[in-house]
């Protein structure tokens, strides 16, 4: 008795002990309707197949009718056999299919019925099509579902607005005035109803404030229609009216606003949204950052304010205090202003004064370093901070670009030998667009030098990851070092190009305007007049002679009728005429002309910007 016990006992604990072992878990899928075919079946059935690739349609219909007939219940050929009838437009004859397998179906087939419905409407008969509708909505008109599979049934063959009816009839039928609301909005986006559109998203953001994302990617799409962002607003505004209570629509209407460049007004949403909620600054700081990329300076620079002065000491505000020093920069850059540029250094210094262990201190420090170098051509400041972020943070991003802008520190001063060795060694160590952008200026230095095998060799040894930019300067000074200099064997005019540009490198505009002008007096006919000349109209504008470089810009085509330049001739050409001149409709149709003369021009992207820009102001 007690050996038996002690059995089960031991049977007891082995199941026990199976049971807790991981189960193996057969993780092969099934096999698909297709490999389920036997061999013969599945011959035909690629033999069909490769017919209809090579568009034999009554040959591949021939075997796909006959391998239905045998075997009905093969979703794969009865699929594959309508669609074949759908190609070649046989419309009866997919009708046909279809009732052959509703007559088959024990079940309610609504997709099926559907389908055949819309077979009717392709094959031109749409008096049957929509009683086909009509019968399956009558089959069940309390079920949401059928009056979803006839919606999406119509719109497949474009019948929108007896799709927007179907649903404001299921919405009726069953009672329920929240149901449909995303597919009767994007149908009335889809037929210009744009007010009603935005009733229904706004009905659907009301019920469900979780959906805000969803309905702003949807609006998104549909802003740009004639008065759809109109009508949105209104609509908005007078629901933020009625029903004040429900931040998601006033977040929305601050979305719509800035959406419409109303900045002003989107503050002003985005303010009181700050006031109904645990103020934390977050939404009033990520506004100010939008404003300030968007260009919308003043209100930006109100709300980057009224962060510092509302969360004094805490994260949100030190932010605040370095968004508002970017934004001076980016203004300044925008609108060229000097007083912007010392705004911006006094900001960033301050910063660092104030903050001197914050995360964002390198990045600070590289800004001042640009500023020093490329605004305010302070030489010696640049290169103190630049030294101390190569030196600081030597294996990092910030410290190879810092070692790259000290190279053009090196050009700038003319020390052709040190720029040489920072860039050369500045490519072996970094990686990725930085290395090859350090192994293209190499080559320039050599380039500068007139040492052109050097630059070619180097050049020819570039080939991954390099930018657009730096891609096509490479191609430039490849084409440049290839073509024929005639008489010039010893290269004297494209040495004397070569000093030019680095003239132009040094920022001394004047000097290279004149010594460009030296070469095309002596060399004028020489291969490379046209870069000659693109160069010197491009000294006389940062000389601050637009008169002059807009002459010199308009006159290259007219010399130069086959130069790769005229793109960019044409750009700066437009650019003076918005700028400096003051012709904004002369400037967008250049802008325009650009466009359709060189569709392939890197600077369409720009060009595009422009245009938007000058059309919103009312060009």
């Amino acid at each position: 008795m007690r050996f038996l016990t002690v059995c089960c006992l031991c049977v007891f604990v082995f199941v026990d002990l199976a049971l807790a072992q991981p189960q193996r878990v057969n993780r092969t899928p099934p096999p698909t309707e297709e490999e389920q075919l036997d061999g013969h079946a599945a011959s035909r059935y690629q033999l069909a197949l490769g017919y209809l690739r090579g568009m034999q349609f009554e040959r591949a219909i021939a075997i796909l009718r006959d391998l239905y007939a045998e075997q009905p219940e093969r979703k794969i050929f009865f699929d594959k056999l309508k669609e074949a009838y759908v190609d070649v437009k046989r419309y009866d004859d997919a009708v046909a299919l279809l009732d052959d397998a509703l007559t088959r179906s024990s079940a309610v087939q609504p997709e099926l019925e559907a389908e055949r419905a819309q077979l009717f409407y392709l094959g031109g008969d749409e008096p049957a099509a929509m009683e086909a509708w009509t019968a399956l909505l009558r089959s069940a008109p309390d079920t949401e579902a059928v009056y979803r599979v006839v919606y999406a049934s119509m719109i497949q063959v474009r019948l929108l607005l007896q799709a927007i009816d179907v649903l404001k009839q299921g919405r009726r039928v069953i009672g329920n005035t929240n149901l449909f609301q995303a597919e009767l909005a994007q149908l009335y986006n889809l037929t210009g109803q744009h007010e009603l559109a935005t009733q229904e998203y706004l009905d659907l953001l009301s019920i469900n404030e979780r959906q805000l994302n969803y309905v702003r990617s949807r609006l998104g799409r549909d802003l740009e229609q004639d008065g759809a962002l109109e009508d949105a607003i209104r609509i908005t505004e007078a629901r933020v009216v009625s029903e004040p209570g429900l931040r998601q629509l006033r977040d929305l209407l601050a979305w719509l606003y800035e959406q419409a460049g109303s900045f002003e007004q989107a503050f002003e949403e985005v303010i009181a949204l700050e006031e109904d909620t645990d103020a934390s600054g977050q939404g009033i700081y990520q506004f100010a950052l939008r404003a300030a990329e968007a260009d919308a300076f003043v209100v930006a620079g109100r709300a980057f304010q009224s962060v510092i002065e509302g969360y004094p000491g805490v994260d949100i505000s030190i932010d605040a205090r370095l968004g508002m020093a970017d934004m001076y920069r980016l203004q300044a850059e925008k609108n060229n202003n000097p007083e912007r540029y010392k705004h911006a250094l006094e900001a960033y210094e301050t910063f660092l004064k104030d903050f001197p262990e914050h995360p964002q201190t390198s990045v600070v420090m590289a800004r001042i370093g640009a500023l020093h170098q490329d605004v305010f051509r302070d030489q010696e400041a640049a290169e103190r901070t630049l030294t101390f972020l190569a030196t600081r943070y030597a294996n990092s991003s910030i410290g190879h670009q810092a070692r790259f802008d000290l190279g053009r520190l090196a050009l700038a001063n003319g020390n052709l030998n040190k720029a040489g060795t920072i860039f050369a060694r500045l490519a072996e160590q970094a990686d990725g667009e930085l290395a090859a952008k350090a192994r293209f200026e190499e080559a320039m230095t050599h380039f500068y030098a007139g040492n052109f095998a050097e630059t070619q060799s180097i050049l020819n040894s570039l080939r991954d990851n390099m930018d657009k930019e730096t891609a096509n300067d490479a191609i430039e000074v490849g084409v440049l070092l290839m073509e024929d200099p005639g008489t010039d064997s010893t290269n004297s005019a494209l040495i004397s190009y070569a000093q030019a540009l680095l003239l132009f490198r040094q920022h001394k505009p004047a000097a290279t305007a004149r010594v460009a002008q030296d070469i095309l007096a002596q060399w004028g006919q020489h291969p490379i007049a046209d870069d000659v000349r693109f160069l010197r109209a491009r000294a006389l504008l940062i000389d601050n002679r637009p008169d002059e470089a807009m002459m010199a810009f308009g006159e290259l085509p007219l010399i130069h009728p086959e130069s790769p330049l005229l793109d960019r001739s044409l750009f700066y050409y437009a650019e003076i005429l918005e700028t400096f001149q003051g012709d904004a409709a002369g400037a967008l149709q250049a802008y325009t002309d650009l466009l359709t003369q060189y569709p392939g021009s890197l600077l369409v992207n720009k060009v595009r910007e422009r245009i938007r820009a000058l059309r919103s102001a009312g060009v």
